[in-house]
């Protein structure tokens, strides 16, 4: 089956994030987008904001607002804003974001931010500009390493719930690991069970052969066990035996926290959609943005992965 292309009928779409409605049976998508005239000079990075749509299936969409989260000059995050997460709370709903402030370093230095909604189709998300959450500059690295091939990382935000602790995955850099092969996958955890303060935690995957690894989600396999995934670029992939594929990879683990094995391709870079997210509510489905054009299409591809437990009753703003 060809999946219809999902395009935004006036703004470049790439990166999304969602939240699942049980009781409609809706995906609220949020994803990033900027003007098309942006993209051949590969501008719309820099002018990214968050928009909102609604869709049951992929196969089409409901298209909101483009600007339900933006950067703000009377904030830090006054450049613009990156990939995030959204979770329901008590009152509401929180969205963690990523984001940079212009005057730190060389522009391009992540750190992850918060914002609240009492409602998820909200036209405005308040942004809490007193929460910044920066890479420690121990573990993982506070800024852009001269020689990289790759600009800073601290982004993608994605939260989950285990044992009784709060996590966070963040796409970070390594200080261990040699530019061009310092990607690594952040571990933070909550420290009092609350989302404004984190500890710094060693990474979950630090395989030594990308220079990023973005858009993360740990999943929940059949047999019990555990998977990582993340996409990486072909100009940044040096896995063995798949060298410059780029694309969405997957690690197993019999726990969430240690992804050692070899990383296993799914979806490569080649076949048109990137920055994929695994959409359990489907079976699993890999859904991602058209790297060429721009917007959301379906893979068709199945994995039949489970969601982690990402409920957050006890959060309140």
């Amino acid at each position: 089956m060809v999946y219809p292309n999902l395009k935004h009928p006036s703004q470049f779409t790439w990166d999304f994030w969602y939240y699942f409605e049980k009781k409609s049976n809706l995906f609220h998508l949020f994803y990033l987008n900027a003007g098309s005239a942006l993209v051949p000079a590969e501008q719309h990075h820099w002018a990214a904001q968050v928009g909102y749509a609604t869709t049951s299936d992929f196969l089409s969409v409901k298209w909101g607002s483009t600007a339900v989260l933006t950067a703000s000059r009377r904030r830090w995050d006054n450049s613009s804003i990156w990939t995030g997460d959204v979770v329901r709370i008590q009152n509401g709903f929180l969205m963690f974001y990523t984001s940079r402030n212009l005057g730190t370093d060389d522009g391009k230095t992540q750190n992850i931010g918060i914002a609240f909604a009492d409602r998820i189709n909200t036209p405005r998300w308040r942004a809490l500009p007193d929460i910044r959450i920066p890479p420690d500059g121990l573990i993982y690295s506070p800024r852009h390493i001269p020689g990289d091939i790759s600009i800073h990382a601290w982004r993608d935000p994605y939260v989950f719930r285990h044992e009784n602790q709060i996590y966070m995955l963040v796409t970070a850099k390594s200080l261990r690991q040699a530019p061009g092969r310092n990607g690594v996958v952040a571990l933070l955890r909550s420290q009092d069970g609350g989302y404004k303060n984190w500890e710094y935690l060693p990474a979950v995957a630090d395989p030594g052969c990308y220079s990023e690894m973005e858009v993360t989600q740990i999943l929940r396999r059949l047999d019990g066990k555990f998977e990582l995934f993340f996409s990486t670029g072909p100009d940044y992939d040096q896995t063995p035996g798949y060298e410059h594929s780029g694309g969405l990879y997957g690690i197993i683990s019999e726990n969430p926290f240690n992804f050692r094995e070899k990383p296993r391709l799914l979806y490569p870079f080649q076949d048109g959609l990137y920055a994929c997210r695994i959409i359990p509510e489907m079976d699993g489905e890999i859904v991602g943005f058209d790297h060429r054009i721009g917007g959301l299409r379906r893979s068709g591809i199945k994995t039949h992965l489970l969601e982690m437990d990402r409920d957050f009753p006890e959060w309140k703003f």
